[in-house]
């Protein structure tokens, strides 16, 4: 193998995911999560935190941030402690919640212990979202929201696109318009308890409607922040710009993920264990086979393999992985056929590209 690698997008924060806990208030038909897995420790929290800073110190991105994730964090009582560990480093934080657990009083919390932004899941509107999260659960996200806000803490709307709630997205993204401070999509993987729900994933042309669908809405609304980050979203809007980064999918470059019990993947819906956070250096595991691999972009296959945007966009790899139990397929989403002139033009910008890098340096 080539193993070829390049810097990424420059403009992306490094991010580091951790997700304290597992324990969980709601069983979500979509979870990424399957069986339970204990929680560390004090102690062992306290060693992780110190390797996740040992990381972030060998980065290159100028900026990074730390995702508390969980489970569901509210559940930790290790929260509050953690959040000041990451003020005391001077690292923006956000905490992913499903905001059931979110009252006046934990807004006020999370704002004194320096959490930036709260992302909250809203999978569709009410019918929509307590089908998958249970009843009740869409007027509590809209709660969590209200006094998030109120407190001072940023709210984002983490949308999953599923074939039910992509006939929502008009109402959602009016509905973050007035209620958030931004909204972003990602698409379903189906792992973990929601492995079973392929047939819920959006088709190609189905993704690119849902595509078309909110770039349109961005462009008419421009005071509504919509981070557009799926890697599809790099070949659907920037597919003439050449660069010498690799930039779209991020595994294996723009963050890591350590889970309640300090086992540490690529991505977090690519659950392929790398090793142990509490017991080895994530420098050493940064620099693994598998996340070596992840990086050269010329050892992906089918459509992706031949793509000349794969350095813009790689695919999610999540998604071939969970789809085909190889991480290096082809993202089974991808809408993007260019023609054969088409893809002599790119692959030409491609090179050009490739050039710059190395007489960069970059």
């Amino acid at each position: 193998m080539s193993r070829q690698q390049r810097s990424f997008n420059p403009g992306e924060p490094f991010f580091l995911q951790w997700h304290i806990t597992d324990r969980c208030n709601l069983s979500c038909r979509h979870c990424y999560r399957d069986k339970p897995k204990p929680d560390l420790s004090a102690p062992d929290l306290a060693r992780v935190w110190e390797n996740l800073l040992d990381l972030r110190k060998a980065m290159p991105q100028d900026r990074a941030r730390l995702q508390i994730a969980g489970g569901e964090p509210m559940l930790s009582p290790h929260l509050f402690e953690v959040l000041d560990w990451a003020a005391s480093a001077g690292l923006q934080t956000r905490m992913l919640s499903n905001g059931v657990l979110i009252d006046q009083q934990a807004a006020a919390d999370l704002k004194a212990h320096g959490c930036a932004i709260v992302q909250l899941s809203l999978e569709g509107m009410a019918e929509t979202h307590d089908f998958i999260r249970g009843h009740g659960a869409f007027e509590k996200v809209l709660d969590a929201a209200r006094l998030l806000r109120e407190a001072g803490v940023g709210v984002t709307f983490a949308v999953t696109l599923t074939k039910a709630g992509a006939a929502d997205l008009p109402q959602l993204l009016d509905l973050a318009s007035r209620t958030a401070d931004r909204i972003g999509f990602h698409r379903l993987v189906p792992c973990g308890t929601g492995k079973g729900l392929a047939a819920e994933m959006l088709g190609p042309a189905e993704l690119r409607s849902a595509f078309e669908l909110i770039q349109r809405y961005k462009q008419e609304h421009p005071k509504s922040e919509i981070p557009l980050r799926d890697p599809l979203w790099k070949a659907y809007l920037t597919c003439t710009q050449i660069s010498r980064y690799a930039d779209g999918c991020s595994a294996g470059y723009g963050g890591i993920c350590v889970e309640s019990d300090g086992t540490v993947y690529a991505c977090r819906r690519m659950p392929i264990p790398l090793g142990s956070a509490v017991t080895t250096p994530l420098t050493e595991l940064w620099e693994s086979r598998h996340m070596t691999g992840l990086r050269d972009r010329d050892e992906l296959k089918g459509h992706c393999g031949s793509c000349p945007l794969s350095w813009r966009c790689g695919g999610c790899r999540a998604i071939a992985w969970a789809m085909t139990g190889d991480h290096l397929a082809e993202d089974p989403q991808c809408f993007f056929r260019p023609s054969f002139t088409e893809k002599l033009g790119w692959k030409a910008l491609a090179l050009a590209a490739d050039l710059k890098s190395r007489e960069g340096g970059g």
